[in-house]
């Protein structure tokens, strides 16, 4: 069997995230979480629509925590990341991680995904095309049926 590449699996099961442009009020970003609360994360695009970073839904904890306690009861955080999520007045502002790295793209093995996926701990990584633009996501829950119809391997 060839190994399976990022366009075998990535429209599996729909989209779990949404693009916004990068310089969306916070307001407008939370608001779109609300309305949509099954989201996973929300993707940002510059001006030509290329991805250029992602809100998980643990930035928006973070930013809820920091904001109802000033980051009391919890780890200790440097105080540039604290002021980062606190003061956030735009997605961009509370995007965390490198945009350029989080990607994938249709050709990259799954194996190469799930890599990133673990790396940065998330469930759902941007996929995307040769200009950047986003063309979906790859999600856990794709992965994970993936693997238990064509993938799983059995021990020797």
């Amino acid at each position: 069997m060839t190994r399976p590449l990022v366009a075998d699996v990535y429209k599996l099961h729909g989209s779990a995230t949404v693009l916004m442009p990068a310089d969306s009020s916070l307001e407008e970003t939370i608001g779109e979480l609300v309305r949509e609360p099954t989201l996973r994360g929300i993707f940002l695009a510059d001006s030509k629509q290329r991805f250029v970073g992602m809100v998980t839904r643990l930035d928006f904890i973070r930013w809820a925590h920091l904001n109802l306690t000033g980051g009391k009861g919890r780890h200790e955080i440097p105080i540039s990341e604290f002021f980062r999520i606190v003061d956030a007045r735009k997605a961009k502002d509370l995007a965390s991680g490198d945009a350029r790295i989080l990607a994938v793209r249709e050709k990259d093995s799954l194996q190469a995904a799930l890599d990133k996926m673990l790396d940065y701990e998330e469930d759902v990584i941007p996929v995307l095309d040769g200009e950047g633009k986003v063309l979906g996501d790859l999600r856990l829950s794709e992965v994970l049926w993936w693997v238990l119809t064509f993938g799983r391997q059995t021990p020797k």
